[in-house]
């Protein structure tokens, strides 16, 4: 007797992904990730507006695609310097990601400035795809992601076609920094951890809930790891179980906000990328029909009262969001994280939507 196994039917996926600011120090490593990546069949290299700002890339984004051509991969790789072509290299995308700027901040110690960076960016991106590729999903690279994706909302909305499970603000880079610290702390493989951050997209928004994996830590070492997570590579020294967690904030906030060098906010080009890219193959799975996908993003949200768009963890579907998993239950120290992060949270969205009533009153 002879059987025959069959494999259950997998919803093709044509994996066509759009990258706008691919030529930044974000885009460029994303594009290469994103053509290497079996699950990607097309990816086109948008550049950016104000090329004044972008002196320290010289390659245009067709630059970066004819560079990537040369990869022996199945992806095909276009690349769109002019925007006014951005809506014909938008048609039939699956996945937009949005890497425009040069602000790539870790630790929101320059919101403002890479708000009014990168806003004009994400405007006229959004504005292309809601005409477009109006259900593509939307993925906020860019900083200040908390700002930006209630920005990306609000022009979505003006145009009618806004979709709360497709706009994603991407806070993966988060999840795998925790990850890192957490597995270099109990001498673990990386890839056996894996931690929840939720709240806001780096700095003192990013709340690592260490507890709900299990993990063992000591109470003061994991004040550590936290404060370490959000500081992103500053000098973060071992502290007592007598500093509380506000004193430590208040610390941290006094940090100039003009300052910006290495020991406060180290580079993430690359790391970002990566980050980045974790997150897409995540939806690009979901979006074949595979079940089961969860993933911490940022986006618009009832989980906490005080904020419309909150970071949780999300269970991902073939229309982007499937279903909101619950924050609970949370350990005392955990719940001080989220209950401090939240007011900045709040900040930073009326930050965004300000700025687009601003740019929607001068159209």
């Amino acid at each position: 007797m002879v059987f025959f196994l069959r494999r259950a039917a997998v919803k093709k996926c044509t994996g066509k992904v759009v990258v706008f600011g691919a030529t930044s120090v974000v885009g460029q490593p994303l594009s290469l990730l994103l053509t290497l990546c079996p699950h990607v069949s097309e990816v086109f290299c948008c550049g950016t507006l104000n090329k004044a700002k972008d002196e320290t890339v010289r390659t245009p984004a067709h630059g970066v695609a004819v560079d990537l051509s040369h990869i022996d991969v199945n992806a095909v790789v276009n690349g769109i310097d002019d925007p006014s072509h951005w809506e014909m290299a938008l048609r039939g995308a699956q996945l937009v990601l949005v890497c425009s700027g040069n602000e790539f901040d870790p630790s929101r110690a320059r919101r403002d400035i890479a708000l009014s960076e990168s806003a004009p960016e994400v405007i006229v991106a959004m504005e292309a795809v809601a005409r477009a590729a109006p259900k593509a999903v939307i993925g906020v690279v860019s900083s200040p992601v908390n700002a930006l994706v209630p920005l990306a909302k609000e022009v979505l909305v003006r145009h009618g076609v806004f979709d709360p499970r497709k706009l994603f603000g991407i806070t993966t880079l988060d999840v795998v920094r925790a990850r890192t610290l957490v597995a270099q702390e109990l001498q673990m493989n990386p890839y056996d951890v894996n931690i929840p951050v939720v709240g806001g997209r780096g700095g003192l928004t990013a709340c690592a809930l260490v507890a709900q994996t299990g993990l063992r830590i000591p109470h003061e070492r994991l004040m550590h790891l936290s404060e370490k997570l959000q500081s992103y590579g500053s000098s973060v020294p071992d502290k007592n179980s007598n500093d509380t967690i506000l004193e430590e904030r208040e610390k941290m906030e006094d940090t100039d906000n003009n300052s910006f060098d290495l020991d406060v906010a180290p580079p993430v080009g690359l790391s970002l990328a990566y980050a980045a890219m974790e997150w897409s193959v995540s939806v690009l799975k979901a979006m074949r029909g595979d079940r089961g996908i969860i993933e911490c993003s940022y986006l618009e949200s009832t989980m906490r009262k005080e904020t419309p768009f909150f970071s949780s963890r999300v269970e991902l579907g073939e229309e982007g969001v499937s279903q909101l998993l619950p924050l609970e239950p949370l350990t005392s120290y955990e719940t001080a994280l989220v209950e401090a992060a939240v007011p900045l949270i709040v900040e930073d969205v009326e930050a965004g939507v300000r700025f687009a009533s601003m740019k929607g009153k001068e159209e």
